[in-house]
């Protein structure tokens, strides 16, 4: 190939590159197109225009990009990684687990797996565990630990001791995880153990389909005392109570897809029903905007997640974004609606409004990539149509 045609495909590479990094999908795509135009063996561009199509919701296409992506580089990290995701938002499971083991050949997993530093070899499944005490690890955001930890009592199931470590901000909430032997922090120092497991791997490990997913009900349960100081402070149940979810973690880099603007919340919601912010934190504006709204109450203090599991036993819905709170809900069994941008997390598959993950979560889907309207508009039909439903 002559120096100047690869020149011009590196150059519209970057170009798709900048474009992706802006979510100007549609562009990056057309830019990649005539990158590979030039240079058919940019693997580079096969993979990224992958996860582009993948972000549009075009997982056929995106899987034909990132398969030609592998069969130039078979040890591709990153077009592994984004096939597994892509397979996993069609919902093919088993294959998509096998991929999601490349995320240890990512940048991301080798930092994770020099900082864990285990001498303990590790477990998918291949050895047999009766006896022996193995550690369950979280890797990810709360959301995912939250999600996976239920796979504790299956590891439990095979005659194992399972020590739980998980993020700080969620030892309270996991105490009472069943198959859990012991649940402990990221920072405590770990107990004597045989072997270790990922979170994320366990799905994998128990070779789990649509169909196989465990305890897809109620897993969780808050603490008793908790929620009847809830109830409690709560009072007698008058109005349906609705807790509501508008905001996760702004260090999440997908943060500004899934937020909504707490004052879009609130023009939408039918004032006939109780509503309970279930924010850890709110800002200064969000707190004059929930004193200005007769029907929405913000309880004082944070919640933590102990709080939180003990506040939703006392409500009737949960309604929020796709962020730790919604798991939470939906852990416990909590009639629970989450609000989803259009390109979702993996986990929620594509269109279905229901999830086989959580038996009690309806979701909501944006129809238009950025168009939370059409989405609240939809969730504040269905509750002035269920005004009536029971009370707890």
């Amino acid at each position: 190939m002559a120096q100047e045609q690869y020149r011009q495909a590196v150059a519209h590479y970057n170009r798709a590159c900048e474009l992706q990094g802006l979510q100007d999908y549609e562009a990056a795509i057309a830019c990649y197109d005539d990158a590979l135009a030039l240079d058919p063996s940019l693997a580079a561009a096969h993979s990224n225009r992958g996860a582009a199509l993948t972000a549009l919701n075009r997982c056929a296409e995106a899987l034909i990009s990132l398969d030609r992506a592998i069969s130039l580089e078979p040890d591709y990290a990153e077009a592994h990684f984004s096939r597994a995701i892509t397979l996993l938002m069609q919902g093919n499971l088993p294959a998509g687990w096998v991929e999601f083991e490349w995320r240890w050949k990512t940048a991301p997993g080798r930092a994770l797996r020099r900082s864990k530093n285990f001498s303990q070899p590790p477990w998918l499944g291949a050895q047999a565990v009766a006896g022996k005490t193995v550690l369950l690890y979280c890797e990810r955001g709360l959301g995912d630990t939250l999600q996976f930890c239920r796979y504790a009592a299956a590891v439990s199931q095979l005659h194992a001791n399972v020590i739980l470590q998980v993020q700080a901000p969620l030892l309270g909430l996991l105490q009472r995880l069943p198959g859990a032997t012991r649940v402990v922090g990221e920072a405590e120092p770990l107990p004597d153990f045989d072997l270790q497991c990922p979170l994320l791997s366990l799905p994998l490990v128990f070779k789990t389909s649509l169909s196989t997913i465990p305890a897809p009900g109620k897993y969780l349960g808050a603490d008793a005392r908790k929620v009847a100081q809830w109830q409690a402070k709560l009072g007698p149940h008058g109005r349906p109570r609705v807790g509501l979810g508008w905001r996760g973690d702004a260090g999440n880099p997908d943060d500004r897809n899934r937020s909504i603007a707490l004052r879009d919340m609130l023009q939408s919601l039918p004032p006939e029903l109780h509503y309970f912010s279930l924010q850890k934190e709110t800002t200064p504006e969000e707190r004059k905007l929930i004193e200005a709204h007769p029907h929405l109450s913000i309880l004082g203090g944070e919640l933590h997640f102990e709080e939180t599991a003990a506040l939703c036993e006392c409500l009737d819905l949960v309604i929020s974004i796709d962020t730790s709170v919604a798991h939470v809900a939906a852990a416990l069994g909590a009639r629970t609606w989450i609000l989803l941008p259009f390109n979702p997390d993996c986990r929620w598959l594509l269109g279905r409004d229901d999830s086989p993950w959580y038996s009690t979560v309806k979701l909501y889907r944006q129809s238009r990539s950025g168009d939370w309207q059409e989405v609240l508009a939809r969730v504040a039909a269905d509750l002035r149509a269920r005004l009536g439903f029971e009370l707890k």
